[in-house]
């Protein structure tokens, strides 16, 4: 499914879609544009992104062997 309005408003901080499209490019997230100029972020695109930054994110130890 896709997040509502309300959910991008709050996932941006911003209500214009081209500050949400500038949020969403700065966070990483992929989305599309419909004909009207309004953005649509999928679910499953947001939790990939987010495991993806997460694994990326943990520390590894360099291997000793």
């Amino acid at each position: 499914m896709f997040l509502t309005n309300d959910a991008l408003c709050f996932l941006t901080k911003r209500t214009k879609w081209t500050a949400q499209a500038r949020a969403l490019n700065a966070m990483g997230i992929p989305y599309r544009r419909r004909s009207d100029g309004s953005l649509v972020v999928l679910e499953d695109d947001l939790h990939a992104t987010t495991k993806n930054k997460q694994a990326s994110s943990k520390l590894r130890l360099p291997s000793l062997g």
